[in-house]
């Protein structure tokens, strides 16, 4: 077989897929969500092992609602019951989708619009997206474009961009799942996290942050060092559905969390100039959910890293400010660098 990267690829793209490449790397995307449809890294021996979570088609992603691989917005992660009081004192409410809460940009977020394509080279692609005054409850007009673009042989650059003709909360992030050993039908529990954080935000039973910030020493979610999600997992009583507050200025690209797969020796390292991490071990998917290739995907079968600013903020002065003014540029730029 082949170890020329400009051969066939040995996984042909799905139809309606758009595609970016090196030699040590092939990512596929949709504009269905502006999602990440696979990453494909290649072997030693010239075969390529995908690593991202995905399903094998826009239907698929459209039946099971499950943010794989897509770009979320306007707000990304909840906001508590589907309101907020903005700055100049108005109260906004936005659409429920998770019984009283407001996920991801509510009913029809933006993982569920088809993005205009714009920039479609072989290294880089960009998508484009608009949501009218009101969309989902949301003031203003938003115009937002999420860049995705390779920096290096094995490093992938997500780029996002918004602006709002009136005041308007932005959370946006990448909602990919990973599974480094690259088989999905696995819980993928056994791999190696780090996150540098010193503290997290505990959580309701609706998953909505309550007060204060803890410090991760002597709990589950102490990821300060390398750390088994399996062993840690034994002694966080909540899960793993969690803000981790960031060390770092937020605005500035810094590496946040390293994910390794101790058998296959694959690691990813991650970026980003946002000010918190959700991490979220899958506990949702279901036999239904299948891979490209008819697998069903394991419950526990993906990661899910997503840089953001910290859940429910418009409603926690004490948190990083989510507010976007007219006039003013929304940016978060996330990085995944392969080894």
């Amino acid at each position: 077989m082949s170890k020329n990267p400009t051969a066939i690829p040995i996984h042909p793209a799905p139809a309606g897929t758009l595609q970016i490449r090196t030699a040590k790397m092939r990512i596929l995307l949709s504009p269905f969500g502006a999602r990440i449809r696979a990453l494909w890294l290649r072997n030693d021996d010239g075969t390529e092992t995908n690593i991202a979570v995905g399903l094998p088609d826009d239907d698929a992603y459209a039946t099971h609602d499950s943010y794989i691989g897509a770009v979320c917005g306007r707000y990304a992660n909840r906001i508590a019951n589907s309101a907020y009081i903005a700055p100049n004192g108005d109260r906004v409410t936005l659409a429920a989708n998770e019984g009283p809460t407001h996920l991801h940009g509510g009913v029809t977020g933006f993982d569920r619009h088809d993005w205009s394509v714009v920039q479609n080279t072989d290294h880089e692609i960009a998508f484009h997206l608009e949501s009218p005054d009101g969309d989902q409850g949301y003031p203003g007009n938003f115009a937002a474009t999420a860049t995705y673009s390779i920096v290096a042989e094995n490093r992938l650059r997500l780029e996002i961009k918004a602006t709002c003709d009136q005041t308007c909360p932005v959370n946006m992030t990448s909602h990919a799942y990973w599974n480094l050993t690259g088989r999905f039908d696995k819980c993928a529990a056994l791999h190696i996290l780090e996150i540098d954080a010193d503290a997290y935000l505990p959580i309701d039973d609706r998953l909505i942050p309550l007060p204060g910030r803890c410090d991760l020493a002597g709990t589950g979610y102490d990821f300060r060092n390398p750390a088994v999600i399996a062993q840690n997992l034994l002694n966080a009583d909540q899960g793993f559905d969690h803000n981790f507050c960031l060390n770092g200025t937020r605005g500035t690209l810094r590496p946040i969390a390293t994910l390794s797969d101790p058998d296959s020796g694959r690691t990813m390292k991650l970026f980003s100039t946002e000010a918190g991490l959700q991490f979220y071990l899958s506990q949702h998917f279901t036999n239904a959910m299948k891979t490209p290739d008819g697998k069903s995907l394991h419950k526990s079968g993906g990661i899910a890293l997503e840089p953001q600013t910290f859940p429910d903020s418009p409603n926690r002065p004490d948190f990083p400010s989510p507010w976007l003014k007219p006039g003013e540029t929304y940016r978060h730029v996330i990085e995944w660098e392969f080894s």
